[in-house]
């Protein structure tokens, strides 16, 4: 067990579909949105369902464990909602929001690029500086008014043709067949994200039909978290060991996403 203090950075893929609520008030034609920066109007996931995705599934994933109620306790803090003889207090891990790094778009040549940023990735790399884990990003600029792409011919990505760079560079989390955006083109993809219908049937009868926001499948996030004392190397070993369920409708699929810590060398 480790037991220095540390930050690591992760990122988190979507293998389907998540919805991360809002929880505010919409009297537009979408009833739930997903959760957004409240600076930027990114998608995000906020720290607190996270924090309590990741409970839940440890809380599962150690259950056979002795020492499972340390462990759960020392990471996330008692849970006094469940227990009320637990002491309140706080776990010695600190989750922080998880920030949008690619948005797929569709593309007339293959199914999808994955739709970045100038400032969306300087954002993550500002933001890993500060928390002591400074990420090796590629520094982007874009001058041009059409999204930039490594290679191909006539493609056209989302509603925007594409022009040709053949020194787009890239990593192992950002991904290949990447296309970058100016900053407000890739804000419209983000406005528009899918919409699911859903519906409350009673004996083959609609009571009840909403609208949900979601961010698709194959969006990347990266999260931090700063990690005080025991157990850092086991947390790290059970999130990345299968897919962790974020988010609501679980029963209909949604919010499975992958993690994988992210290494100083890639």
């Amino acid at each position: 067990m480790k037991t220095n203090n540390n930050t690591s950075a992760y990122l988190l893929t979507c293998i389907t579909n998540l919805h991360a609520g809002s929880g505010d008030a919409n009297f537009g034609v979408i009833d739930n949105l997903v959760q957004r920066d409240s600076i930027s109007k990114m998608p995000t996931i906020n720290a607190s369902s996270l924090k309590g995705a990741l409970r839940q599934f440890c809380d599962f994933k150690w259950k056979d464990e002795d020492d499972k109620n340390a462990r759960i306790n020392h990471i996330f803090g008692p849970d006094t909602a469940r227990n009320k003889k637990d002491t309140p207090g706080i776990g010695h891990f600190n989750f922080f929001n998880a920030d949008l790094l690619s948005l797929p778009a569709p593309s007339n040549k293959q199914p999808f690029f994955r739709a970045i940023s100038p400032f969306v990735v300087e954002e993550i790399r500002a933001k890993s500086k500060l928390l002591g884990c400074e990420l090796s990003l590629p520094s982007y600029t874009h001058e041009g008014d059409r999204p930039l792409i490594k290679s191909g011919d006539n493609v056209k990505i989302d509603d925007f043709n594409a022009s040709i760079n053949d020194s787009l560079e890239t990593n192992n989390y950002i991904g290949e067949n990447i296309a970058l955006f100016k900053h407000d083109q890739f804000k419209q993809l983000t406005q528009k994200l899918p919409v699911v219908a859903r519906n409350k049937l009673n004996k083959g009868i609609s009571e009840n039909l909403w609208y949900e926001e979601v961010v698709p499948r194959e969006t990347r996030f990266i999260f931090f978290i700063n990690k005080e004392g025991n157990y850092q190397e086991e947390f790290d070993k059970v999130i990345q060991s299968e897919l962790v369920q974020v988010g609501a409708n679980a029963s209909v699929g949604m919010g499975y996403v992958n993690i994988k810590k992210i290494e100083e060398n890639e």
